[in-house]
C-alpha cells in the first residue's frame, strides 16, 4: 500500500513538473513597441533566458500572416511576399531559404506558437525591409525611423552638494525644468531607453523613472536648487545644491528655477505655431569652416524651440520637417497653411563671402514685387459667422497669400529683433529687413524668416554649435510669442 501511494505521488509530481516550470517563468509582461504611428504593447513570457512572443500578436501588429503547413507541421509566416518557415523545438528560422539563428527554441502549444523576441530583428526585419531594433534589457522594440536615445545617469557626492551627470546616445535636444519636488529632463525624442540613476543617495535623489520622452528625477530634501551645464550635446551635468550652498568652482551660476510658465489664462489668437527648419536632406545649406551645416543647426534649434513652447506655453507646435529630409519650399508653406498655423517662423543660417560678417537678422516679405500683381483683384464676400459678425472671404492666389499679413509680419520681425538685442545677441548691420523670400510668399498667416547668424563667421559658428546662441534665440522667440499671444499690433496707416 505504501508502495502504491509512493507511485501515485511520483506520478502526480511528474505531471505537475511542467506546470511548475512554466509557473516559474515571470508573470504577464510586455515589450513597448515604439513606431512612427505611436506606441503599443506586445505581451511576452520568459522561460529561462528566452523571452517568447506569441506569433498571433506579431501577425496582428506587424500586418503579416501565419498559417500552419499540415504536411510538414511547420508554421509559415508571410511578410511582403517572403515566407519565413518556423519549426517547433528548433532555434532556427528559414527566410526564403536563408537560415536565421534565434536565441532560443520555437515553442508550439496546441495551435498557439511563440517565438523568441529576436525573431523580430533577425527574421522579420529583412522580410519587411523595415528597421526593427529589439532592446531586451529595457523591453523596448523600435520600429521604423524613431529616435529613442539610450540615457544613463550617475550621481556623485561633492562635499555638501551633489553632481548628477546624464548622458544620451545618440544626443537629443533636451530641457531641464523643476516641477515641485521633481527634476524633469524632457528630450526631443520618440521615447527613452533609460536606467535608474547609478549611485543615487536618498537625501539628494529619491528615485528616477521615465515618462514618455522625459527622464524624471524625484529629489531628496538636500536638493534645494540646481545649476545646469548643457554645453555638451551628449552630456548634461546638473549640480544639486542644499540651501545656502554656492555652486561648485567653474560652474556657471544660474537661476535656481527655470523660467516660469507663461500665464495664458486669457484666450488669445495664437493657438498653433509652425516652425520651419531650413534646408534638409540633399540641400545642406550653408556650411561653416568648423564643419557645421545649416540643415543640422536649424533642425536642432527647431526641436528645442518646439519643446520649449510646448512645455511653457501650452501651444500646438508643428515642424515642417522633423528629420533630415528634403522638403520643397512651397510644401513647407502649404504644411503651415493646412495646419492652420497662426504664426510661421522659418529658421536659417546665413553665409557671406566675407568671413568677418556676422550677426542675426529677422526678415519679413518685401512687397515691392507683389503690390502691382494685387491690383485688379475682385473684392471678397462678407459671410456671417457663428457668434455674430461677418468674415471676409476672398479667393487669393497662392503667390499673394502673404499680402494681408505683411504689416503684421513686419511688426513681428521688429519684436523678435528687440528681444534678441535684449539678450545681447549680436545683430547684423541690417538687423530687420524685408526681402522677396519664397518661403513667406504663400503663408496665410504672419510669417518671418530668422537668420540665426553667419556660419561663415567663426564666432557665429561657435555660438550656434555651443548652445549659447540657440538658448538666447529660443528665449527671444518664446518672449515674442508671449507678446503677440493676443494679437499683433501694427502702426496706424498715415492718412
Amino acid at each position: 500500500m505504501l508502495k502504491a501511494r509512493f507511485s501515485w505521488s511520483l506520478l502526480a509530481a511528474l505531471i505537475l513538473l511542467p506546470i511548475l516550470i512554466a509557473g516559474s517563468a515571470q508573470g504577464p509582461q510586455v515589450y513597448t513597441v515604439i513606431a512612427p504611428d505611436g506606441r503599443r504593447t506586445l505581451p511576452f513570457r520568459s522561460i529561462g533566458a528566452t523571452d517568447l512572443i506569441p506569433v498571433d500578436q506579431i501577425a496582428s501588429q506587424f500586418n503579416v500572416t501565419a498559417q500552419e503547413d499540415a504536411p510538414t507541421g511547420a508554421l509559415i509566416v508571410t511578410a511582403r511576399g517572403q515566407r519565413i518557415v518556423l519549426t517547433a523545438g528548433q532555434s532556427l528560422a528559414s527566410n526564403n531559404g536563408r537560415i536565421v539563428s534565434l536565441s532560443g527554441p520555437i515553442v508550439r502549444e496546441g495551435s498557439a506558437w511563440s517565438v523568441p523576441v529576436d525573431f523580430l530583428s533577425r527574421a522579420l526585419r529583412p522580410a519587411l525591409n523595415v528597421p526593427i531594433d529589439v532592446r531586451r534589457p529595457s523591453h523596448l522594440i523600435l520600429v521604423g525611423d524613431v529616435h529613442v536615445p539610450i540615457v544613463t545617469a550617475r550621481f556623485e557626492r561633492q562635499g555638501a552638494a551633489g553632481h548628477l551627470t546624464v548622458e544620451a546616445q545618440p544626443s537629443a535636444v533636451r530641457r531641464v525644468t523643476r516641477e515641485g519636488g521633481r527634476l524633469v529632463i524632457r528630450f526631443e525624442a520618440d521615447g527613452l531607453d533609460a536606467s535608474a540613476v547609478a549611485g543615487a543617495q536618498p537625501e539628494f535623489i529619491a528615485s528616477s523613472h521615465v515618462e514618455g520622452a522625459a527622464y524624471v528625477v524625484d529629489l531628496g530634501p538636500s536638493s534645494a536648487t540646481f545649476r545646469v551645464d548643457d554645453a555638451d550635446p551628449a552630456r548634461l551635468t546638473i549640480d544639486l545644491l542644499p540651501p545656502g550652498t554656492a555652486p561648485p568652482p567653474g560652474r556657471q551660476a544660474g537661476p535656481p528655477e527655470t523660467p516660469p510658465v507663461v500665464d495664458l489664462t486669457p484666450a488669445g489668437l495664437v493657438r498653433t505655431v509652425a516652425i520651419d527648419p531650413g534646408h534638409g536632406g540633399d540641400d545642406v545649406g550653408s556650411r561653416g569652416a568648423g564643419g557645421a551645416q545649416e540643415k543640422t543647426v536649424t533642425l536642432q534649434l527647431a526641436r528645442g524651440l518646439k519643446a520649449t513652447i510646448e512645455s511653457r506655453m501650452d501651444l500646438r507646435v508643428v515642424l515642417t520637417r522633423d528629420t533630415d529630409e528634403t522638403v520643397p519650399i512651397d510644401r513647407r508653406t502649404a504644411f503651415a497653411n493646412h495646419n492652420k498655423a497662426d504664426l510661421l517662423i522659418s529658421l536659417h543660417a546665413n553665409a557671406s563671402a566675407r568671413p568677418s560678417v556676422r550677426g542675426a537678422q529677422v526678415l519679413s516679405l518685401s512687397l515691392d514685387d507683389y503690390k502691382a500683381r494685387a491690383r485688379g483683384l475682385t473684392p471678397g464676400t462678407l459671410i456671417p459667422i457663428a457668434g455674430g459678425g461677418t468674415r471676409l472671404v476672398e479667393a487669393v492666389p497662392w503667390e499673394l497669400a502673404q499680402l494681408p499679413y505683411a504689416a503684421k509680419s513686419a511688426a513681428l520681425a521688429e519684436i523678435v529683433a528687440r528681444h534678441l538685442s535684449e539678450r545681447h545677441v549680436t545683430m547684423y548691420s541690417r538687423g530687420v529687413d524685408q526681402e522677396p523670400l519664397r518661403i513667406l510668399v504663400g503663408a496665410n498667416m504672419p510669417a518671418i524668416l530668422v537668420e540665426i547668424g553667419f556660419l561663415t563667421n567663426t564666432e557665429d559658428e561657435r555660438a550656434m554649435t555651443s548652445g549659447e546662441l540657440p538658448t538666447a534665440l529660443i528665449e527671444a522667440l518664446v518672449a515674442t510669442i508671449a507678446d503677440v499671444r493676443g494679437g499683433i499690433s501694427t502702426p496706424p496707416v498715415p492718412r
